[in-house]
């Protein structure tokens, strides 16, 4: 629970800080964000579980290990299969919750979270704060010296348009107004301004209008057509998946068949994981300490990121199917699994596992050891 507690932390923070900077920067509500962590919560908790799970298994069998109650319990005659038994409970309880967070919370906290995003960007384009440089919107700068009619009716406005990188567009007019144009979308109709536009080849164009209506780009409701047209196929629930395999599109068909394997696929890797702790942890940990652990923790899951990831990509570019491509990595650490399991059944140690046990033996030793004594100066 530490290690999970700890992981997930480390992961949520970077989200953290882009949620702390609408609390400055935009006057967003702690309510509102606090909701919004707990929503981005389930995500993280999917990467961070197995980590968690290898690094507690590790570190409390290598705290046995070092207290000798490992040897202790061989030599009253309980094996390794009988120690087994227990520990396997964890990495169940596991695979279970984590097939819960994708199959459920997941995807619900997605919806629920691009809700309350695509909502408060509509609201924030209201909030306007005056004498302030306004940037809640991407790519758009406001300035805005005098606000009336509830925040509708800006006076004094300096927009710095730079949604197209290459053609940036600064304007400049003596009031505006907030509407709804026809395709639902927030604009600001401006009147009596300049649009001032650099061209290449250090060019020029300056534009004075009695009106001129900018698009912003939001939704007043709480979703955009465009977002629902493109909505990610990983918020679907189980039900719109199991749709979604049955649609007139190869394509969506496909996606849907491989987001089923996928969310199935993590779970069992999170139980191998966890298996896979066990043999690891009786075998090594006496001689390193808690430092084995976590390398191995960290070793493991790099590995298993790397065959999953490959497994996906090559699905997704059709090289194999999305059953081969995301159950070859379980297939491959399900069989290393076993061989360590053998390995540890008959006392034998893996020759990996033994070359990083010494490293991390031999690592402290050097680093704490006193070089040798400086020759005295000769005096001349």
């Amino acid at each position: 629970m530490i290690a999970l507690l700890v992981l997930t932390a480390l992961v949520l923070l970077p989200q953290v800080l882009k949620l702390v900077d609408l609390w400055v920067n935009k006057s967003v509500s702690i309510t509102i964000l606090g909701m919004m962590t707990l929503l981005i919560i389930p995500k993280f908790l999917v990467a961070s579980l197995p980590m968690a799970l290898l690094v507690g298994t590790l570190t409390a069998l290598g705290r046995l290990a070092q207290d000798s109650e490992l040897t202790a319990m061989k030599a009253s005659g309980v094996g390794l299969w009988h120690m087994i038994r227990p520990l396997a409970l964890l990495p169940l309880a596991a695979a279970l919750i984590s097939l819960s967070l994708n199959w459920y919370w997941v995807p619900q906290a997605h919806v629920l979270f691009t809700q309350v995003k695509s909502a408060l960007l509509a609201s924030n384009t209201f909030s306007i704060k005056t004498q302030t440089f306004n940037q809640s919107i991407p790519g758009l700068t406001i300035y805005v010296h005098k606000q009336s009619q509830g925040g509708r009716l800006l006076e004094g406005l300096l927009i710095h348009d730079a949604r197209e990188p290459d053609h940036p567009v600064t304007l400049v007019a003596r009031s505006g107004a907030l509407h709804r144009n026809s395709d639902g979308d927030t604009a600001i109709l401006l009147r009596e301004g300049s649009r001032h536009q650099s061209l290449p080849e250090g060019k020029f164009r300056q534009l004075a209008f009695a009106t001129y209506d900018l698009p912003l780009g939001v939704d007043l409701g709480a979703s955009s057509k465009e977002g629902d047209e493109e909505r990610k196929i990983t918020a679907f629930s189980g039900a719109q998946l199991l749709e979604q395999t049955q649609s007139s599109d190869p394509q969506q068909a496909y996606e849907a068949i491989q987001e089923q394997h996928r969310r199935l696929a993590i779970p069992i890797a999170t139980a191998i994981l966890g298996l896979l702790a066990i043999p690891l942890g009786t075998q090594h940990a006496q001689r390193t300490g808690r430092s084995y652990g976590l390398v191995v923790a960290v070793l493991v899951m790099i590995a298993q990121f790397v065959l999953l990831n490959l497994g996906e990509a090559m699905a997704k570019r059709h090289v194999v199917s999305p059953l081969v491509g995301l159950w070859s990595p379980n297939l491959i650490m399900a069989l290393f699994t076993l061989y360590v399991l053998r390995l540890a059944h008959y006392d034998r140690g893996l020759r990996f596992a033994d070359w990083l046990s010494q490293l991390l033996s031999v690592i402290p030793q050097r680093l704490l050891r006193k070089g040798p004594p400086a020759s005295p100066r000769a005096e001349g």
